[in-house]
């Protein structure tokens, strides 16, 4: 955490994000066929409370936030944006 003492004089704020498996192209792109990526689906549901998948607006929506003035106070932060699957 030396890197955020580092980067405050500056008015840099470190935050991280981290999301759980997101619904992106790259999905499509591994190679499944629509059956076999309908039940990788069906897996990843049934392991998130929330009963569905993060889409990339989702975590859009979080990065924006950070960098908003909103959170002009937030630093050194980590938030996981996975519907509840780490819990």
């Amino acid at each position: 955490m030396a890197y955020l003492f580092e980067l405050s004089p500056r008015k840099i704020r470190v935050n991280a994000i981290s999301p759980s498996p997101t619904q992106t192209e790259i999905l499509n792109k591994i190679g499944l066929d629509p059956e076999s990526g309908q039940a990788l689906d069906d897996w990843m549901i049934e392991r998130i409370p929330l009963k569905k998948i993060g889409s990339a607006d989702d975590v859009a929506k979080l990065v924006t936030y950070f960098a908003s003035d909103a959170a002009s106070f937030i630093t050194g932060a980590e938030i996981v944006i996975d519907g509840g699957m780490s819990l």
